[in-house]
């Protein structure tokens, strides 16, 4: 049954964490659901004496629910000590940054454990099951952080210092639950761009230099046969000979030309190698790597305890790694561990060729893909006309094939095409009459306009994740220098995330993120989700008017900003009140 929440706040995850009355209760059954002592137990190994893991991760993972913003202040405002928690605060901070301790294997045990829940309650998980990736910036206020970097939020445009955290995420028909994740650093592009000039200036002037010295020595040689035949033709005089100095002087004058020129081009070589190099410099101070200077970079904490094949080790290697690869290897983890979806969901940061080929390679588990696609210059295999076309050539082709939807009030046009080797439809679509045309690409071929925006908006539900772990659960916050620390922080933010699901299933209801919760009242009747993605259509224009974004961008914005979903909630209630008297 729904609990009446006050409206001032926001989320039942605020809630729970802001509500004193029984929290000890509440904690207890969740942790009792989930059966906590037992999959914690399998981790006793990382640490030899002293406190048991099982009681320092079980300590971690309550802390926030008793308003500790950290470690430091569980211990330094007595809340242990009341909760019969003994010791200092040094082994707590010391697990969290063991690189010995596998935390995503740990996810993955509570993360199935919840889905077992999941399954024990309604018997059948009903719904689309889907597989989504998508990132999110961490923000961070000091360089001394272990790989800590500057990275461009594609969101407010900015560059901030901090990283990208890569989260896989599985949407069992009702819920999303996070299962795996990654924290990436940006290494930049504009120096290794100015180094890659620099280099290739130098193999210019290298080869123009070897030219020229070539061409000089074959000068040197003309010249030493002109004065041989010259001081032959001293002694013997006869018109072949004098025919042959000719030629040879004639010879020498090419090739007397053809050094000059070679010079030339030399010294404009070494010119075009000096600005290589300024620029170099100049973008090692305006741009170095890693958006931080060598000092520093040497100020960078760096854990010289960390042993080389231990989790936290992979952890700094995937660091590096591209995100295209991190994605096939979360995907394959996923897969192996029984997270089989329907569709997996890619935004068009993501989505690519070469993902399609991996996730198809998994032919035995019948997996489709939707993702947004750039309106680039990607081409696509037209059967009809036999031509390679972008989407944009595609949507003036067959402009006269363009079908109206009025549930989305929108415009589409469906065109099969082949993408690598892969027959694929390519929705061309605009929604409302301002936005911009955008194309989603899906490898189900059985799938018609309907169906595939209303699987596409279950990619949304990772933004409400994103907003609620960052908001409530103070995900990413860890002050910790480590980087081991910062996974194993994000980690127990996941946990009780997954954790607070489960509560908010028994306790209240399905609805998720700001917005939804301000209409659970009126909606019991119906997933909240379903219900504002209905209503959210038929005022699309108003809202994109408001706040002068498209439609598909429209909905990220409202989860994000709590301050836009009040001004929506102003504007649609008395649609709302419309529909609920309807």
């Amino acid at each position: 049954m729904q609990h009446t929440k006050n409206n001032h706040k926001i989320g039942e995850f605020q809630t729970f964490i802001e509500s004193n009355e029984k929290t000890g209760e509440c904690l207890t059954e969740i942790l009792k659901f989930f059966e906590i002592r037992r999959i914690f137990k399998q981790f006793e190994g990382v640490k030899q004496r002293g406190i048991e893991v099982t009681l320092i991760l079980t300590a971690l993972l309550i802390m926030l629910f008793y308003k500790s913003a950290n470690i430091y202040n569980f211990f330094y405002r007595g809340l242990a000590q009341r909760l019969n928690i003994d010791g200092s605060k040094n082994p707590y901070y010391d697990l969290l940054s063991n690189s010995h301790l596998c935390w995503r294997s740990l996810l993955f045990l509570v993360a199935k454990r919840l889905r077992y829940l999941f399954r024990q309650k309604n018997q059948k998980e009903a719904g689309i099951h889907a597989i989504i990736f998508d990132d999110s910036p961490i923000e961070k206020t000091s360089y001394k952080t272990e790989m800590v970097s500057r990275i461009h939020d594609h969101v407010s445009g900015r560059f901030i210092l901090g990283y990208k955290l890569l989260v896989c995420g599985y949407w069992n028909g009702s819920h999303f639950i996070p299962i795996d994740f990654s924290l990436h650093r940006e290494r930049g592009s504009e120096l290794d761009k100015a180094r890659k000039k620099r280099n290739t200036a130098r193999e210019k002037v290298k080869k123009s230099q070897q030219a020229h010295q070539e061409e000089k020595s074959i000068l040197a040689d003309y010249k030493q046969e002109l004065k041989e035949l010259k001081a032959l033709a001293q002694e013997k005089t006869s018109k072949t000979l004098e025919k042959t100095i000719e030629r040879k002087e004639k010879q020498i004058l090419k090739r007397q030309k053809k050094t000059k020129k070679l010079h030339k081009e030399s010294i404009i070589k070494e010119k075009e190698l000096e600005k290589a190099v300024e620029l170099v410099k100049t973008q090692e101070k305006k741009t170095p790597l890693y958006g931080l200077s060598n000092w520093q970079k040497r100020q960078q904490y760096r854990n010289a305890n960390r042993q080389a094949d231990s989790p936290g080790d992979e952890r700094v290697k995937e660091a590096d790694m591209k995100k295209g690869e991190v994605v096939k290897k979360m995907l394959s983890r996923a897969i192996k561990k029984g997270f089989i979806p329907d569709y997996v969901l890619f935004d068009s940061w993501f989505m690519s060729l070469e993902l399609l080929d991996y996730i198809k390679s998994f032919y035995r588990k019948a997996i489709q893909v939707v993702g947004m696609i750039r309106m680039g210059n990607t081409q696509y295999y037209d059967p009809v006309s036999k031509q390679n076309l972008t989407a944009s050539e595609l949507k003036r082709k067959y402009r006269d094939q363009m079908k109206r939807s009025r549930k989305f009030q929108a415009q589409y046009i469906k065109v099969p095409v082949m993408y690598g080797r892969h027959q694929v439809h390519l929705f061309i679509i605009r929604l409302g009459k301002h936005d911009k045309w955008k194309a989603i690409l899906t490898t189900d071929l059985n799938m018609n306009f309907p169906s595939l925006m209303e699987v596409y908006q279950i990619r949304w539900s990772i933004e409400v994740f994103f907003k609620e772990a960052k908001q409530y659960l103070k995900m990413g916050k860890c002050q910790c220098s480590n980087f081991d620390a910062q996974i194993g922080a994000i980690t127990i933010s996941m946990l009780q995330y997954i954790m607070l699901t489960w509560y908010k299933e028994l306790h209240y209801g399905k609805s998720l993120g700001s917005l939804f919760d301000n209409l659970t009242k009126q909606a019991s009747d119906e997933t909240i989700l379903k219900y504002m993605f209905k209503l959210f259509w038929d005022i699309v224009e108003k809202i994109g008017a408001i706040l002068n974004v498209d439609c598909l961008e429209l909905f990220e914005e409202i989860i994000r900003e709590d301050e836009k979903a009040k001004q929506i909630l102003k504007l649609i209630s008395p649609e709302i009140t419309e529909k609920i008297a309807a």
